[in-house]
């Protein structure tokens, strides 16, 4: 699949379909910015069908006070856990900690181990670690699922495996806008990206 496609290379593809011209040197137009803000509602909806390789992270935290309930500042990107936080609590023992909601955590005793997280994207999330006491520098390894970083910058990266998509999905935005008969053609096509991606990532080479 296609790599290191910036947002300039998505809207000079766009424009070429759309214009019949392939240039985007001059950014400030009211085209290049709404069809950028196309790109993004795309990528958004890209990363919220599945839980992408290309959007997996791994985190290595610290806590810095001792405390039996340390509250940990996840990452900007965080969207959502990809597997057990390993916390290394007493400085020495490892174990993988689960998730809870919240509004359990009363059933649970002071000295049991599980983790919970409360925020959102706008004030920033937060994950509360609960394992009797935690020593300070006590180690936390988090694997978790990033939200994609809006593509603002021409040379921006998209992080969508195949960014055909992302031109597709655009142009289906854009005529659809337009009440133009070639949106159900555009979005089709973007689908059949979509579905093509998802059996992709669900086979793994032969390693």
């Amino acid at each position: 699949m296609a790599l290191n496609i910036s947002l300039n290379d998505l809207e000079s593809r766009i424009a070429a379909v759309l214009d019949q011209n392939e240039d985007t040197s001059d950014i400030s137009t009211a085209d290049y910015s709404l069809r950028r803000s196309y790109i993004n509602m795309a990528q958004h909806e890209w990363a919220e069908t599945y839980d992408w390789r290309s959007l997996y992270r791994e985190s290595n935290l610290l806590v810095s006070t001792s405390t039996g309930n340390a509250s940990i500042v996840l990452p900007s990107d965080f969207r959502k856990l990809a597997s057990y936080p390993r916390i290394t609590y007493d400085g020495a023992t490892t174990e993988d900690f689960p998730e809870i909601r919240p509004q359990e955590k009363s059933q649970f005793d002071s000295n049991d181990k599980y983790i919970y997280i409360l925020g959102d994207q706008n004030t920033g999330r937060t994950m509360f670690v609960n394992a009797g006491t935690l020593s300070s520098g006590a180690s936390i390894h988090l694997p978790y699922y990033a939200s994609p970083a809006s593509l603002v910058s021409p040379a921006n990266i998209a992080m969508c495996p195949n960014p055909e998509y992302l031109v597709q999905r655009t142009l289906a935005y854009v005529w659809e806008s337009q009440g133009d008969a070639r949106f159900p053609q555009a979005k089709a096509e973007s689908d059949k990206i979509l579905r093509q991606m998802l059996e992709y990532e669900q086979v793994y080479g032969e390693s």
